[in-house]
């Protein structure tokens, strides 16, 4: 599957990068700072679209 195929469907470059870091990095906990330094993206956009996943039930937060 081609990845502009993927961006369309999930809406946004960001989202997929932070679904398939996730998916690869199953069942880990990591925290926004990790998430945006391991893939290489801005801190807040990777709260806001944490959120909306949130918001889905795609992803969960674990508070420690």
């Amino acid at each position: 599957m081609s990845k502009p195929i993927l961006d369309n469907l999930f809406g946004s470059k960001v989202r997929v990068k932070i679904l398939k870091f996730l998916y690869r990095n199953y069942p880990a906990d990591f925290s926004v700072r990790e998430i945006a330094q391991r893939i290489q993206e801005k801190p807040q956009i990777i709260k806001e679209e944490l959120v909306l996943l949130k918001q889905i039930t795609i992803v969960r937060q674990n508070r420690k």
